[in-house]
C-alpha cells in the first residue's frame, strides 16, 4: 500500500485514518486487535513513589506529562484504567474541551494530549503503509462550540496544528466533517441531490443541506454546495453524562432527602459525571470535596447512598460510571431495557433502565438536534431530496422518530455509523494531496 497523504478523523469519541487505494476508501487498522476505530482515551501512568504515597496519589498531569510517564492508548487506556484507577489520570474525549475557554497551561496540556493521539495514529499508519507520511487533512466540525464561538474555533485549530506539527506532519489542512460524511455518500450517487446531513458525533451534533452528485465529485471546496448549516455541542458523550445523572445518580443519593425533608443539594452529583468539563471536575477530586461529602452524608435520611457517593470520589470512578451508561445507551438501541452492574461499587449493586427513561433523560439533547434541523432546513431555504445520518450517537432510540416527525416524506439513509466522516476525508485528502 502506498499513499503520499493521510486523512485523520480526530473525534470525540473515536478516531480514524484512511487514503483512497483504487479509488475506494481504505480505513487503516489502529487497534492491536485490527479495528479501524482508535478510542479516544488515553492513560497516564503515575510514578511510583514508594517514600511519598500522597504525590503519587496527587500528581497533576501537568507533572506526569512533564516527566514522559508511560502513556497508555485506545482500548489499553480502558483496560488498564479498568484495573487500576488511582495508578494513573485517564483522560477520554479530549476533543470535546479544544474549543473551550482555557488557560495557557490547560491549552499546553490539551495539545500534549492531542500530540500523545496523533502521534500513535500517525505511527501506526506509517508502519502499515512502510513508508513516513508527512501530510494530513484532519477532520473538524464546523463549529467546536466553545462559548467564544469563532475565537474558540481558532484556539481548536490552533491545538490541532501545533500537536500535528510536533508529530511530524509538515503540511496540515482541515476539512469539515458534515461535509465529508456526504462526500462519502456522493461516492453512490448518479443524479444531483440535495442532502440534510444529520452528523450526530460524540461531541457534536452538525446538520448541513449540501447539494451531491456526480458532477461535484472532484471538487476539493465544496462551500458553493453547502446550502445550509446549523451545530451545538450535543453529542454521545454528553446523551452519556445524562443518562448518567438520571438513571444512575439516584443510587448515590441524588434526589434524595435530607433528615430535614428537604432534598440535598444537587450540585456534586452533576460535577461528579459531567467528565467532557475540566472545571466540573477539577471542582469533585478537589480535596475540600471530601469535607463537603462528609457533611452530605451527616445531613441524609440516607447516609449510605452518600457512602457510595465517597467511594466514587475516593476510587475516581467518575469515568467507570459514565461507561456503564454508553454501554446502556449502546444496549437500549437494540433492548426495550437492560441491567447495568455496578459491581466495582457492590458486588450486588444493579439498576435497570429502559428505552422510555433514555429518552426521558435525552429530552433536551434530542429537542436541540429537532431545532437545529428547523434551524438549517430554514437557513437553506430548500426543502432536502434525502436525508444522510450517520454519526457514532446517531443510532439512539428517538433519532429515526424525530426525522420522521420532522419530515414524515424523505427518505432516510444510514451511513457507516463511525466510518462515514473517515471515508469521506479519504476523498477529499486525495483532491487536496494527490
Amino acid at each position: 500500500m502506498s499513499a503520499p497523504y493521510l486523512a485523520v478523523d480526530f473525534g470525540t469519541s473515536n478516531c480514524a485514518a484512511g487514503f483512497m487505494l483504487e479509488q475506494q476508501p481504505h480505513l487503516l487498522a489502529l487497534e492491536q486487535d485490527g479495528s479501524r476505530y482508535l478510542s479516544s482515551a488515553l492513560y497516564i501512568e503515575r510514578q511510583r513513589d514508594p517514600d511519598d504515597e500522597d504525590a503519587y496519589l496527587s500528581a497533576s498531569l501537568t507533572r506526569l506529562l512533564a516527566q514522559n510517564s508511560t502513556v497508555l492508548v485506545g482500548k489499553a487506556a480502558h483496560e488498564r484504567y479498568s484495573m487500576d484507577p488511582l495508578g494513573g489520570v485517564f483522560i477520554r474525549s479530549p476533543k470535546s474541551m479544544l474549543g473551550s475557554r482555557l488557560t495557557p497551561a490547560q491549552t499546553e496540556i490539551y495539545t500534549q494530549v492531542a500530540t500523545l493521539l496523533l502521534s500513535r495514529i500517525k505511527q501506526g499508519a506509517e508502519q502499515k503503509l512502510a513508508h513516513p507520511v508527512e501530510r494530513v487533512l484532519i477532520g473538524r466540525p464546523i463549529h467546536f462550540q466553545g462559548i467564544d464561538l469563532a475565537l474558540g474555533d481558532e484556539r481548536a485549530l490552533a491545538i490541532l496544528n501545533q500537536a500535528a506539527s510536533r508529530v511530524g506532519f509538515k503540511e496540515v489542512d482541515f476539512a469539515y466533517e458534515p461535509v465529508a460524511a456526504a462526500i462519502e455518500y456522493e461516492r453512490h450517487l448518479n443524479k444531483e441531490r440535495l442532502v440534510l446531513v444529520v452528523d450526530i458525533g460524540g461531541g457534536t451534533s452538525d446538520i448541513s443541506l449540501i447539494r451531491l452528485g456526480p458532477q461535484h465529485s472532484q471538487t476539493f471546496d465544496r462551500s458553493s454546495d453547502l446550502l445550509g448549516h446549523s451545530g451545538k455541542r450535543i453529542g454521545g458523550v454528553d446523551m452519556d453524562i445524562k443518562l448518567t445523572i438520571y438513571g444512575l445518580m439516584k443510587l448515590f443519593g441524588r434526589q434524595s432527602l435530607a433528615q430535614d425533608g428537604k432534598p440535598l443539594p444537587g450540585a456534586l452529583f452533576s460535577d461528579a459525571v459531567n467528565i467532557i468539563d475540566i472545571h466540573a471536575q477539577e471542582r469533585f477530586y478537589a480535596e475540600k470535596t471530601y469535607d463537603e461529602l462528609l457533611d452530605l452524608q451527616q445531613l441524609a435520611a440516607e447516609p449510605a447512598l452518600i457512602q457510595r457517593f465517597i467511594q466514587v470520589y475516593q476510587q475516581n470512578l467518575s469515568y467507570y460510571l459514565n461507561q456503564k451508561a454508553e454501554q446502556a445507551k449502546i444496549g437500549l438501541t437494540e433492548h426495550p431495557a437492560v441491567d447495568v452492574v455496578l459491581e466495582r461499587i457492590e458486588q450486588h449493586l444493579v439498576q435497570n433502565l429502559s428505552q422510555q427513561q433514555l429518552m426521558d433523560a435525552l429530552y433536551q439533547e434530542l429537542s436541540g438536534i429537532s431545532k437545529l434541523i428547523q434551524q438549517c432546513i430554514q437557513s437553506a431555504g430548500v426543502k432536502p431530496d434525502s436525508i444522510f445520518v450517520t454519526g457514532g450517537a446517531s443510532a439512539v432510540p428517538g433519532v429515526q422518530q424525530m426525522l420522521q416527525q420532522l419530515l414524515p416524506d424523505v427518505p432516510v439513509i444510514r451511513g457507516d455509523q463511525f466510518g462515514s466522516v473517515a471515508m469521506g476525508l479519504s476523498k477529499l485528502a486525495s483532491l487536496r494531496f494527490a
